[in-house]
């Protein structure tokens, strides 16, 4: 019978935490402030999404990231958003 205190793994003591772009974790809700206004679904430039700038405000944001690490926060900010989008 399966052991619930052994994770994935084989190793006790529970939750083995798999992320590793803590430093991203720790920007992430700054990062969903400053680009909220660009998935805003009821703003557009003729009639065109502005979600390509998004990307852009995060460079410009922070500049100490790979463009690896910006393509991930980027990745991670659209689900946020999309998924508020749809009240999730």
């Amino acid at each position: 019978m399966d052991n619930p205190d052994i994770n994935a793994h084989g190793e006790a003591g529970g939750f083995q935490e798999r992320r590793s772009q803590h430093d991203l974790r720790r920007i992430f809700d700054a990062a969903c402030q400053i680009t909220a206004p660009f998935f805003d679904v009821k703003q557009s430039w003729g009639g065109s999404s502005l979600t390509m700038y998004a990307r852009q405000t995060l460079r410009e944001a922070y500049p100490e990231l790979t463009q690896q690490e910006v393509a991930i926060l980027f990745s991670g900010v659209q689900r946020f958003h999309r998924g508020a989008a749809k009240g999730i």
